[in-house]
């Protein structure tokens, strides 16, 4: 089983998501992760693949395969 943890939402031009939020990803294959947005907040709804990894080992994700954008950032531990 994945371990869940928080990604804070830095853009949405779609409306699922409110930016500034956290919300509840799961890491999947490929480095990939599962994010849920404000309907449903369980960690199963969305897909977003690594955009960027900054030097402060933070990561920023993008949700792919809709219209606008949904960016968010795991910050780092």
């Amino acid at each position: 089983m994945s371990k869940y943890f928080l990604v804070k939402c830095i853009k949405d031009t779609e409306g699922y998501w409110t930016e500034g939020e956290m919300y509840q990803a799961r890491n999947v294959a490929g480095g990939f992760i599962q994010i849920g947005d404000d309907d449903d907040r369980s960690s199963e709804n969305w897909s977003a693949a690594p955009t960027e990894y900054r030097e402060d080992d933070s990561i920023v994700y993008q949700i792919g395969g809709i219209e606008g954008e949904a960016v968010f950032e795991e910050c780092a531990s």
